[in-house]
């Protein structure tokens, strides 16, 4: 198995500068600590925000400062809403990025994100075929990845003339991929492509465990076995010397989280998809950790929690811990990163994926 942080960020308003720096050490630590990867949420604006989170809506600019401190860490977008963006500036960006970063280090990752209409709607776009235009913006993106030709581009959604696209991809054809969607004509097609699979932190086992059969059986319908180490998972962790060190610790952060996205209606969103109840108090984070989305404590009851959650969703290839948080103090948020690969990664390693679809 494979380590990685999955950077969700969500910080109290200070300045976007500090929010950043903060960003920036946990990037640079997650290096010299041996996780493999780290992925960085493009989290736009939104009125509940305004003056109270500072967000990152440009990530491949922190990952491109982030090379120049890193020495081997690779970075992705968790993910990059390219139904939003013109397809060519999101070629020519990720091309961009990935020189910066060099070879290897720069994953491409897309979807459609938080289903709210605000996004299409500041942009003039529509929302409601969000997911037909992600699929045409993907083809154009990879057609100006591949293409010496200029060409023009005549689609239902985009509309493009005698495009030229520079720089190419470091990578031949292109660096490698990943999805975090819901939606079965890419859940289909990434897993043909071969494209990794992100599930959210917010996924159960059950949930995990359906939409990663149906990833891996269509890859093997191709021909293409082990698609289920192209499957990565999320969960809140936070290592201390007890469960109730870490609740308290993460209490007020976590509570003044479950407060913003009330008010986004991310908690209805929650109740709809998982029939869970979070209370918006300062209970809420108790909810959260019985749930078993927050794995907290102990690192031995940590690594027992995620080979749990591992077996119940049918293994995977890479797992993530949630940063971007501003949980207790910049020290404790390290004491337990550390902790987490130093006594919790270590008990998980010798972890590996069944080859083969999810019938055999």
């Amino acid at each position: 198995m494979h380590f990685g942080i999955f950077s969700n960020g969500f910080r109290p308003h200070t300045t976007a500068a500090q929010t950043y720096e903060e960003d920036l050490f946990e990037i640079i630590l997650a290096d010299k600590l041996g996780f493999r990867d780290f992925y960085i949420s493009e989290h736009h604006g939104e009125p509940p925000y305004i003056n109270r989170v500072d967000t990152i809506p440009t990530p491949e600019l922190l990952m491109c400062k982030a090379a120049s401190l890193t020495t081997q860490i690779r970075m992705g977008a968790a993910i990059k809403l390219i139904h939003m963006h013109h397809p060519l500036d999101v070629a020519i960006q990720s091309a961009v990025t990935e020189h910066l970063l060099g070879k290897g280090r720069f994953i491409f990752g897309f979807g459609t994100g938080f289903p709210s209409p605000l996004f299409c709607d500041e942009r003039g776009i529509t929302f409601d075929d969000r997911h037909a235009r992600l699929q045409e913006s993907l083809e154009f993106i990879l057609k100006c990845w591949a293409s010496d030709e200029i060409f023009d581009w005549e689609g239902e959604h985009w509309n493009a003339k005698g495009v030229v696209a520079l720089p190419k991809p470091l990578s031949t054809p292109h660096m490698p991929m990943l999805t975090a969607t819901d939606t079965e004509a890419v859940i289909k097609l990434s897993a043909e492509r071969g494209y990794a699979l992100l599930s959210a932190f917010l996924e159960d086992a059950d949930y995990v465990r359906k939409k990663a059969d149906r990833y891996i059986n269509y890859a093997a319908d191709v021909g293409v076995m082990g698609a289920r180490q192209n499957i990565i998972t999320s969960r809140v962790v936070y290592v201390a010397d007890s469960y109730e060190e870490a609740i308290e610790d993460m209490r007020a952060a976590v509570t003044y989280e479950i407060s913003v996205q009330a008010e986004r209606g991310f908690l209805k969103v929650i109740k709809k998809l998982l029939n869970l109840d979070i209370p918006n108090d300062e209970t809420g984070i108790e909810a959260l950790a019985e749930s078993g989305f927050y794995l907290l404590g102990k690192p031995d009851r940590i690594a027992e929690q995620i080979k749990d959650f591992y077996d119940a969703s049918g293994g995977f290839g890479t797992f993530l811990i949630v940063g971007g948080k501003d949980w207790a103090t910049r020290e404790k948020r390290a004491r337990s990163m550390t902790r987490f690969m130093g006594e919790v990664a270590p008990q998980l390693r010798h972890l590996e994926p069944p080859l083969g679809s999810s019938e055999e």
